[in-house]
């Protein structure tokens, strides 16, 4: 660091305390624990530092230059200039912590060796369920980094968006609740939105059910366009996991008859009651009668929507009617994205069907659970098969969540570790 000798001892002050904090940032280990990094694909590992590192040196090369431009003492040099410099420094210092403190608490979450494991497992599925869309397409997939988190529901920070600090995100980071940590169908539905963003899909979503769903009225395609993003997203994880999606989803949202009713407008999540209904309406129309319609029945009888006084509900009725044709458009519709198919095309929901993942189980029998071989290819017709025996809520589900916990402990600890 430059010895300044200037007027302005208290600018020189300020200077001095946000690079020595930028360069305290700069120690990853001080922020996460060398262990925590330790529990990280090494590849995600370099990757992360050199981003992070980044960040940190674009705050140090802010406070050098306006170190020289204080130390000069020139006269062009004006109070006022050097006060707007120390005014951007601070906000860029600020900005690359947000950042930095996002990914290192991210990372921390990975305190043991078996949770890191599972959470490296959770990677895998990501990236594994991104490249069945992307690789068609030529497209690259991003590296994932989940991480724990108490909640609800997950939540994605998509690679390729700007980040606090003005740098490009070089990951996808994926929360995953803590609750949902063996049944996590829901990180399926957050790469929803990552490959919806990298191929354009929301966009011409929208417009589809703008302009396409013209047995409906003007109120109704307006109202599926506005939540196309979280559409797609739904049946992303449907194509990939089938059931096991729909009854995960069924469960988080499953709240007070006035949450499950509520309409919000701008809100990109449809109306829970609809949300629901349309993914059970997935199943139907790819599988036929299953462990769904008994789903769907309770759901009705449970959240009665004759007996309810909302708002919403003229809305959700004209919305119930639409969805055979909301789903048949999402699913079987071509999309230019796509390369003028339709997504089950790309990526053919039949294969995690009832009858695909008993055929599944037959065949590899035993070692489907053991072999790393079978976990490593099917790790997400697995997920598939676990919730879909979870979903239907007839077998013994303390053991299908240890066996959960089991074949994802094996897949990450087969990763290449930093």
């Amino acid at each position: 660091m430059i010895m300044m000798t200037t007027t302005y001892p208290s600018l020189t002050r300020q200077i001095n305390h946000w690079m020595m904090a930028a360069k305290r940032l700069s120690t990853l280990d001080h922020l996460a624990s060398p262990y925590a990094w330790q529990g990280v694909d090494h590849n995600l590992g370099l990757t992360l530092r050199s981003t992070l590192q980044r960040s940190v040196d674009d705050v140090v090369r802010t406070g050098s230059q306006l170190e020289v431009l204080l130390n000069a003492n020139t006269p062009n040099t004006s109070l006022r200039v050097i006060q707007d410099g120390l005014q951007r420094l601070r906000s860029k210092y600020l900005k690359a912590e947000e950042t930095i403190h996002f990914y290192t608490i991210a990372i921390n979450s990975r305190t043991t060796p078996g949770v890191a494991a599972l959470l490296r497992a959770c990677d895998i599925l990501c990236v594994k369920s991104m490249q069945r869309l992307l690789d068609p397409l030529g497209k690259q997939s991003p590296i994932v980094l989940t991480y724990i988190e108490k909640g609800a529901g997950a939540s994605i920070l998509k690679a390729g968006l700007r980040l606090w600090d003005g740098n490009v995100s070089p990951v996808a980071a994926i929360k995953i609740t803590q609750h949902n940590l063996f049944r996590p169908t829901a990180i399926i539905h957050e790469t929803g939105h990552q490959v919806a963003h990298i191929t354009g899909w929301n966009d011409e979503l929208a417009t589809a059910f703008r302009t396409r769903l013209d047995r409906h009225s003007p109120l109704v395609r307006e109202a599926f366009s506005g939540w196309a993003s979280e559409i797609a997203a739904d049946a992303f994880a449907f194509v990939n996991t089938g059931f096991a999606a729909v009854a995960a989803l069924h469960d988080v949202v499953s709240g007070s008859a006035a949450a499950v009713f509520a309409y919000h407008p701008h809100d990109p999540h449809p109306i829970s009651y609809l949300r629901v209904l349309m993914n059970i309406e997935m199943c139907k129309q790819f599988y036929g009668t299953g462990p769904w319609d008994e789903l769907e029945s309770m759901f009705t009888e449970t959240y009665a929507i004759d007996t309810v006084n909302s708002a919403s509900t003229g809305l959700i009725r004209m919305c119930v009617e639409a969805l055979p044709d909301v789903v048949a458009l999402l699913l079987k519709g071509p999309f230019v994205c796509f390369g003028n198919r339709s997504l089950s095309k790309v990526i053919d929901p039949e294969k995690v069907s009832p009858r695909a993942l008993e055929k599944l189980e037959y065949v590899a029998g035993p070692a489907l659970y053991t072999s790393h071989a079978w976990i490593s290819n099917e790790c997400l017709r697995l997920l598939a098969l676990n919730g879909y025996k979870i979903g239907k809520g007839d077998e013994d589900l303390p053991g299908l969540y240890k066996q959960q916990e089991d074949w994802m402990t094996k897949l990450g600890f087969a990763v290449e570790l930093n």
